[in-house]
């Protein structure tokens, strides 16, 4: 089988729509330090979803000469006005920065993407708040297909911040057993033996092998020669996985839909932390 992201993301949007019947102006702010045109790229296909939704996103770029204490000033005058009801950046940020510094900067009623030390504190003891929206997409595909991780052999590759370690919990939590492939690991036999393979490692075609009905989801993406590629070798292993996301078309815009489905949950609650 494989998965029509975009189709998935428009079921979506369509729940979200009515939500959005509720509520009066929405902002999202969407922050991206230094000129990179790849990462303004993936925050125009969010903005675009937010004008489905009638939901103002504002792109701010910001100069990554700045010292962290002035970026994160700066920030912090613009997150504190109420019109602001969500807020993000884009990642990764540049290395020179504490990352974590610059993402508890967000609110946590405007963390949309989960990223904030508390709510990913609230997220990895078990009482979320919301949860970080690679895990809402595993999950939402988990019950549109009835899948059962149960005692499954999960192999994730990539303990990034953003897939890796927030998926490795949610499996430990559905009692899978996680193994977790980093730079240094040797692939090829854990390939063979795993029933469900994640990454988002962002290396083209480095999952070139699988088990037959393994399922395969794909986070992962990098540009070759203006094209774009998963990590997942798709055109090798779609009929030998019983389930498989496409790169691109898979899982981007299913995470795309999930990330203001959060910014909803976060309306909807009365968050006291």
């Amino acid at each position: 089988m494989i998965i029509e992201g975009k189709k998935l993301a428009e079921e979506i949007l369509e729940k979200l729509k009515e939500k959005r019947k509720n509520y009066d102006k929405l902002k999202i702010a969407a922050f991206l330090i230094g000129k990179d045109e790849e990462k303004l790229s993936f925050l125009k296909i969010k903005q675009k979803f937010a004008q489905e939704l009638n939901i103002e996103f504002k792109i701010y770029e910001i100069d990554e000469n700045l010292s962290k204490r002035k970026i994160r000033k700066y920030l912090s005058q613009i997150l504190k006005h109420k019109t602001i009801q969500g807020a993000i950046f884009q990642l990764p940020i540049p290395e020179k920065f504490p990352i974590q510094y610059l993402l508890n900067s967000i609110p946590i009623k405007k963390d949309i993407d989960c990223l904030s030390s508390r709510l990913l504190g609230k997220f990895y003891t078990n009482i979320p708040v919301i949860r970080p929206p690679a895990v809402e997409v595993v999950d939402f595909i988990k019950e549109k297909y009835n899948l059962d991780f149960q005692g499954k052999n999960v192999l994730i590759v990539g303990y990034g911040r953003l897939v890796g370690k927030p998926l490795a919990h949610y499996f430990a939590n559905l009692n899978s057993t996680v193994i977790i492939a980093q730079s240094k690991t040797e692939l090829k036999e854990y390939l063979k033996t795993a029933d469900v393979i994640v990454t988002g490692v962002g290396k083209a075609n480095l999952i070139d092998d699988c088990k037959n009905g393994a399922v395969l989801i794909d986070f992962g993406y990098s540009f070759e020669n203006g094209k774009i590629y998963g990590d997942i070798n798709f055109e090798k292993l779609k009929n030998k996985a019983s389930l498989i996301t496409p790169t691109p078309g898979g899982t981007g815009p299913i995470l795309v839909a999930k990330l203001f489905e959060n910014l909803f949950k976060l309306l909807e609650k009365k968050i006291v932390i």
